[in-house]
């Protein structure tokens, strides 16, 4: 688990780790199980944090930075992939040419407004949130926001279709084994009804139902998944998770 672990952080993180991991391809796919404890792991770092700095700052303010943060240490590895989606898929053109867009280093219209939305979305809800939850359900909170990139992007490795480029970064993520991605999976459920109890999995729920849908719609389209269509559903998990849960404990708080 610790190699699998170093893995993940060079290549999720921009965490300088000087570990030689060999036969890297393989070494991803057998290691599924184990990215979502990664996702928890970096969480409690970066909720270790915003901790401090709500000490110093006011909660809302706190909460901002703690994104900030999760920008700088991940390198933006995620929403790199959400704006290029975005450009791609509502591009209205054919699908050949939104993998061309999708490839385009350029940042498009749709992709600076699916930033800005994310960033407001995930932003807003926490910062609602903060006015129902306690200092300790916050620091939850964001642990549990970062795991959720993890949790979300390994749902979409059942049964996966690959339909980029040759080579492409996502064709690595074919062939996982299915009891791998279920243990990924239960972890993470383990780890939200814990920290934040049945309205946590209400969330939870939601995003599982949504990256459903977004799996038939990206098949749909664009035939099966490119590395950007994967990495966009990261940050989609976490603004799918936030919306139902501010929902749920707005309704029963």
């Amino acid at each position: 688990m610790l190699k699998a672990l170093v893995l993940f952080g060079q290549f999720f993180t921009r965490i300088y780790i000087p570990v030689e991991i060999d036969d890297v391809t393989n070494k991803f796919k057998q290691s599924i199980q184990y990215i979502t404890v990664f996702g928890l792991l970096l969480g409690v770092i970066e909720a270790a944090i915003f901790g401090g700095l709500s000490f110093l700052f006011p909660l809302w303010l706190a909460w901002i930075f703690y994104w900030v943060l999760d920008g700088f240490v991940t390198g933006g590895f995620h929403l790199d992939a959400l704006a290029d989606t975005a450009d791609g898929l509502f591009s209205s053109r054919t699908t050949d040419r939104i993998f061309e867009i999708m490839k385009d280093s350029r940042l498009g219209t749709m992709g600076s407004l699916a930033l800005l939305y994310f960033y407001l979305t995930v932003i807003g809800c926490g910062i609602s949130l903060s006015h129902y939850l306690n200092w300790w359900q916050m620091m939850y909170l964001a642990a549990i926001m970062t795991m959720l990139t993890k949790t979300g992007v390994s749902l979409l490795f059942y049964k996966m279709i690959y339909a980029g480029a040759q080579g492409g970064l996502a064709s690595i993520w074919t062939g996982v084994k299915s009891w791998r991605i279920l243990i990924a999976q239960l972890f993470s459920v383990i780890v939200i009804g814990f920290a934040l109890g049945w309205r946590g999995l209400v969330g939870y729920v939601a995003m599982v139902l949504v990256a459903v849908l977004y799996r038939h719609h990206i098949i749909r389209v664009l035939g099966g998944f490119s590395g950007d269509t994967v990495g966009a559903y990261a940050n989609l998990a976490q603004v799918v998770f936030l919306l139902a849960y501010l929902v749920t404990v707005r309704l029963t708080i």
